[in-house]
This record gives C-alpha cells, sequence and structure tokens, in this order.
C-alpha cells in the first residue's frame, strides 16, 4: 500500500513536548530553552504576535508530525535543516537516497492550497485534514486537524493566546 493512502489512517497524539521541540527548532534562540524559558518568551507578545508565532510552529510541528507518522508506517524521511526551506520541506527516501519532495501546508485555507499548487504544480501537497477534504484530488491528506495543532500550540505557549484564538475564531 502507498503511504500517501496510509498516512491519514494513523492517529496523531501531540503531546506538550512536542510543541516545545519545534519551537526549539524554529527558534534559534530558544535551541536551548528550557520550557518555562520558552512559555515566558511568548508571555509578553500582543494577540497579532501570538497568532503569528502559533501559525508558525503550528507549521513544524506538522512537518515533524508528518515525518513521525511516515517513520510509523516504515518510510524512510528528511526534514530540510531550515525550516523556510524553497517550495519543499520533507524529502522522502528509499535506500537513503531522495526519491521525491513533498510541501506541507499546515492551514484550513482551500486558497491558499490551490495557489501554491498553481506556483509548484509538479510538487506533491501533503496538508491538513481540512483541506484535503475539499481539495481531495488534489492533496495528500495527513490526517492531523489543522484545527488541533493550533489549538494545541496555543495551550502550550499561553494559555491566553487559546482564549484569544477561541474569540477569533468566533468572530467570524
Amino acid at each position: 500500500m502507498d503511504w500517501r493512502e496510509e498516512l491519514r489512517n494513523i492517529e496523531t497524539d501531540i503531546s506538550e513536548e512536542e510543541v516545545f521541540e519545534a519551537i526549539r527548532r524554529g527558534y534559534n534562540d530558544l535551541e536551548n530553552a528550557t520550557d518555562d524559558e520558552i512559555i515566558n518568551y511568548f508571555e509578553n507578545s500582543n494577540s497579532e504576535e501570538l497568532a503569528g508565532h502559533i501559525s508558525n510552529i503550528k507549521g513544524i510541528l506538522f512537518e515533524n508530525e508528518v515525518q513521525d507518522k511516515l517513520e510509523e508506517i516504515g518510510v524512510e524521511s528528511h526534514q530540510f535543516e531550515n525550516t523556510n526551506h524553497p517550495n519543499t520541506d520533507l524529502e522522502i527516501l528509499e535506500d537513503g537516497e531522495v526519491v521525491e519532495e513533498i510541501q506541507l501546508k499546515a492551514t484550513e485555507s482551500t486558497s491558499y492550497i490551490k495557489d501554491t499548487l498553481e506556483e509548484n504544480p509538479d510538487i506533491e501537497i501533503v496538508a491538513t485534514s481540512e483541506v484535503a477534504e475539499y481539495l481531495s484530488n488534489e492533496v495528500v491528506d495527513s490526517g492531523i486537524s489543522d484545527v488541533i495543532l493550533e489549538e494545541t500550540v496555543a495551550e502550550v505557549i499561553s494559555p491566553i493566546s487559546k482564549r484569544v484564538l477561541c474569540l477569533e475564531y468566533w468572530a467570524y
């Protein structure tokens, strides 16, 4: 069976420690920080800044979670060292050789995905379940919810940010 079909069927349980790992990977200043130091770092952010941090961390966490899921089904993969690698986020390997590069998108925005597909039509996209539900013929469903990613990150970096996030969500 192809990894694309298996991916969405693997349950995802995101721990607080996985969020802290994503933060350490994405923020050079926090690479060696304790959990408390990380929380303190975000403590004085306003709601706009928190939203930006949450989005950034969510994307990195998503990359880590997809890689974990691939590993669980026996697919070797490699993340690029830089979290802002152009066009792709993960390499799929066979016998140590790169056979494919994929892009990972942690978003609920179908228009964002469609724009990305237009810009890079030859690069496969693995997306969150919300987007995959609407674009099932165009993206691979990761089996990971964008809402769960966002809520988990918000809860870890700032309990206040979760309230802000909920208020923004319900304002739509």
